[in-house]
C-alpha cells in the first residue's frame, strides 16, 4: 500500500516515498529513533514521537497529517488545531491540581488505516517544546483576542 511507503518518508521530512513500505503507523512510528512512548494507549495514540522537523500537512484518502500543537498531560495527550488555544488550555491546567506537567509543543497529529491491526491508527509527532511563560502568554492572548472578535 501506497501509504505505508510514504509514512516513513514523512518522519524524515521528505516528500517521496520510500523504496521499502513499512506494515503500519504503529510499526513505522513506533520504532523510530525519538519515540517515547510506544504503546498503544496514550492518548489514543500508537506512538508519541520527538521529532523535528514536522512532517507537512496533508490528506488523502490513505493518509492524514494534520498540523497544530499538542499537550502533555501527564497520562495522555491532548491534540488542537493550533498553539493559541492549546497555550490557553495550559494556562489553565497549571492553575489547577490535575497534574503537575503541562508541556506544550508545535506537533502534528498522522492518522491512518492499519491493514495489521484493522482500524485507524493515530501517531503523534513533537517539534518545537514552547515554554518561555512570555511566549505561552502571547499565544494565550491571540485566543483571547480571537474569541472575543
Amino acid at each position: 500500500m501506497l501509504v505505508q511507503a510514504f509514512t516513513a518518508s514523512l518522519m524524515d521530512g521528505q516528500s517521496a516515498v520510500d523504496s521499502e513500505p513499512t506494515t503500519s503507523i504503529c510499526r513505522s512510528y513506533g520504532s523510530h529513533p525519538g519515540v517515547r512512548t510506544p504503546t498503544t494507549e496514550h492518548g489514543g495514540y500508537c506512538a508519541v514521537v520527538d521529532h523535528a522537523p514536522l512532517p507537512p500537512a496533508s490528506e488523502d484518502d490513505e493518509l492524514s497529517v494534520h498540523r497544530g500543537a499538542a499537550v502533555d498531560i501527564g497520562d495522555g495527550w491532548a491534540f488542537f488545531d493550533s498553539l493559541a488555544p492549546a497555550a490557553c488550555f495550559v494556562r489553565a491546567g497549571l492553575l489547577s491540581n490535575l497534574s503537575p506537567s503541562w508541556d506544550l509543543f508545535e506537533a502534528a497529529e498522522v492518522r491512518s488505516w492499519c491493514t495489521e491491526h484493522c482500524c485507524d491508527e493515530l501517531a503523534l509527532v513533537l517539534g518545537r517544546q514552547v515554554y518561555e511563560p512570555a511566549e505561552i502568554d502571547e499565544f494565550f492572548a491571540q485566543f483571547a483576542t480571537s474569541l472575543a472578535a
